[in-house]
Formats: structure tokens, C-alpha cells, sequence
């Protein structure tokens, strides 16, 4: 594996493992993608994300290895330690490195909402943005009228010091042609820093072509 993204990582809560065939048991995440709350409120804005056979989960498994290898995007999938490891969700980072920015993603299967899974997964990729990267800014959308992931987001928005910078009108298209509208969320470096001037940051575990990084690190 390339190692510019960290091979494993590790919360409180999440266990993230790369979404590439060497890592990923494809019936395994075939079950995920199938289950009826993932078909339905899950995927109602990431349609994307919507998979009903096992041909077309591998070839988007061998997708994100490209990416992955192309250092575009690391997807992971979630595993819950409270399930016994069970998959939760799937996830992905990716830095814009000539914009100096980052986005992330997540699609959390519907039976795992409202534990804040969300907001941990994402206080991991906000802190790697600036920590590690050294990028200048992280930026997220939702769609409007997805009020669950909305809340979720102002929630680590206002946890790092952030903004919402607005409704993106006509931005983003869907698979069957429709174009949503898009609310768009900022957090800069320096909104960022002042945030976690008195806190510890990345408190998780990290690998990188297998050396394990434990613990906190100072902001």
C-alpha cells in the first residue's frame, strides 16, 4: 500500500480499514450495501453509494484502490468496537492539494444513527487536515433537506470553530440527472488552531505502513 494516507485507524468508538480489495471481504461489505437501511434514508442524498449487486461493489472497491494509489481519495469502511467490529458505514478523505483544502464523506447506515459515529469520524480527517497534511482549510456540504447530516455537521463545525458559508444553488448533480442544492461548511487554519489551542489533538490511533502511532498529540 501507498503511505500517504494511514493504513488503520482507530477511536474511541471506530475501527476505519481501507476500502481496497487486499483489506476489504467484498461479501462482507456486499451484505452492508444491501441491508434495507442502507437502500433507504441512508443513501436518499449519496445515491452513489447505492449497490444491489456484488460485481458492482468489487469494481468500486477496485475504483478506490486507484484513488488510493493516485493519492485522490482514501475511502475506508467503519467498523463499530460496541457491534463486535461490525460494519457501520463507509467513509472517505480527500485532500485538494492544489486548493490547499480537504472534504470528507460519510454514509452511516441508518440502525447506527444519532450515536454521533459522525462527528468522531470526522474530528479524525478535520485534525489530520492541519495536523498532518498541512493543508489551510476542510470544507463539507450537505444536501439541503438532509437535516440528519446537517446537524451532524454543525455540531463539528462549531466544535473546531467553522462556518456555514451557505446554499450552493444548482451545485451538485445526481445519477438520474437531478442537480441538488448544497449547503456549504468551512473550518480555516487559523479558526482551526484557536479552537484547539487548549486541547489535545488526534487522540487516536494511526498507522502508517505498519507503524502504529498511539496516543495524543499536542496541538
Amino acid at each position: 500500500m501507498h503511505g500517504l494516507f494511514p493504513e488503520r485507524i482507530e477511536t474511541d468508538r471506530l475501527v476505519f480499514e481501507p476500502m481496497i480489495p487486499e483489506t476489504v471481504d467484498p461479501f462482507e461489505c456486499y451484505v452492508l450495501v444491501t441491508r434495507e437501511d442502507w437502500q433507504g434514508a441512508a443513501t436518499e442524498h449519496m445515491p452513489w453509494f447505492r449497490f444491489n449487486r456484488l460485481d458492482r461493489v468489487t469494481a468500486f472497491l477496485e475504483k478506490c484502490e486507484r484513488q488510493w494509489a493516485d493519492r485522490e481519495i482514501a475511502r475506508y469502511l467503519m467498523r463499530s468496537k460496541a457491534e463486535d467490529g461490525a460494519l457501520v458505514g463507509i467513509t472517505g478523505y480527500r485532500p485538494e492539494w492544489n486548493e490547499r483544502r480537504a472534504v470528507s464523506e460519510i454514509v452511516l447506515a441508518e440502525s447506527y444513527w444519532g450515536r454521533e459515529y459522525g462527528l468522531e469520524r470526522a474530528s479524525v480527517f478535520i485534525e489530520l487536515t492541519f495536523e498532518s497534511y498541512d493543508l489551510e482549510a476542510y470544507y463539507t456540504t450537505c444536501a439541503a433537506g438532509n437535516d440528519p447530516s446537517r446537524r451532524m455537521i454543525e455540531k463539528y463545525i462549531e466544535k473546531y470553530g467553522g462556518r456555514h458559508e451557505g446554499l450552493l444553488r444548482q451545485h451538485s448533480p445526481r445519477p438520474n440527472g437531478e442537480v441538488t442544492d448544497q449547503h456549504r461548511f468551512t473550518i480555516l487554519r487559523e479558526e482551526y488552531e484557536a479552537a484547539t489551542a487548549d486541547r489535545n489533538t488526534l487522540d487516536c490511533d494511526l498507522e502508517w505502513e505498519g507503524v502504529r502511532l498511539e496516543g495524543t498529540f499536542e496541538s
